[in-house]
C-alpha cells in the first residue's frame, strides 16, 4: 500500500463520528485518537478502472496502544491489536463516507441505521496481515483505503487494503474483505397485519 501519495484535499473527520462508531470498544480499548479523510488527486484515479473503483478513498488515523487489552506486554503491535485497529479505521471511514454521501452503494444507510447494525451486519469474510518491522504500539499511525465495492441483492462486498506504521520505520500491511448484510429492516409488532390467537 502506498501511504505517500498525493491528494486533493484532507478532511479532519470530527469527534462527535469517532465518539459515536467507537463507543461499543471499552474505553482502554478505543487506540484510535484521530482521524483524516484524504481524497485522491484525480490524476490517480483515471488512472484505475472505474468499474473496480479502485483507491476512490483513503483514511490515515493516529493510534496508540498504552497498555494491552489482554495480555502482558509485548513491547510492540501485535495481529490481534492489528484486527482491532483495521475495525476501527474501518467503522469510522464508512461513518464519515455515509455522513457525506459519498458510498452510492449504500445511498439507504444513514447514520443512524449504520449505528444500529453496526457491529450486527458487518463481517470479515477474508483477512490476511504481514509485520515487516516491529512497531512501537504507544505511538503510531494507520492508513485504509476502499480498494473495491459491490453490490448484490442483500449484500455488499467491500475490499480494502491497509497499513500500520511508526515514525522508526516499523510497518505492517494487510488486505481485508468485508461484507455487509444489507437486508431490508424487518416488520415490528406495529406493521404486521392483525392475527387471532386460538
Amino acid at each position: 500500500m502506498d501511504i505517500n501519495q498525493k491528494f486533493t484535499k484532507i478532511d479532519d473527520v470530527n469527534q462527535n463520528l469517532l465518539d459515536v462508531f467507537l463507543e461499543p470498544y471499552k474505553q482502554d480499548c478505543k487506540y484510535l485518537k484521530k482521524a483524516q479523510f484524504q481524497y485522491a488527486e484525480p490524476s490517480n484515479l483515471l488512472e484505475q478502472s472505474k468499474s473496480d473503483h479502485q483507491g476512490l478513498w483513503f483514511i490515515k488515523a493516529d493510534f496508540s496502544i498504552p497498555e494491552s487489552c489482554y495480555i502482558a506486554d509485548t513491547g510492540h503491535f501485535n495481529s490481534v491489536e492489528f484486527n482491532i485497529c483495521y475495525n476501527q479505521l474501518f467503522y469510522i471511514m464508512i461513518a464519515y463516507l455515509l455522513e457525506n454521501k459519498l458510498l452510492d452503494v449504500m445511498k439507504d444507510w444513514d447514520l443512524e441505521t449504520y449505528k444500529r447494525r453496526q457491529l450486527s451486519d458487518f463481517l470479515i469474510v477474508k483477512f490476511s496481515s504481514t509485520f515487516k518491522k516491529p512497531i512501537n504500539s504507544s505511538n503510531f499511525q494507520g492508513t485504509l483505503s476502499i480498494n473495491k465495492y459491490s453490490g448484490r441483492g442483500d449484500l455488499i462486498m467491500i475490499k480494502t487494503s491497509c497499513a500500520f506504521y511508526d515514525r522508526n520505520g516499523g510497518w505492517s500491511e494487510g488486505d481485508v474483505t468485508i461484507a455487509i448484510l444489507n437486508r431490508k429492516p424487518e416488520n415490528t409488532i406495529d406493521s404486521c397485519p392483525e392475527t387471532v390467537l386460538t
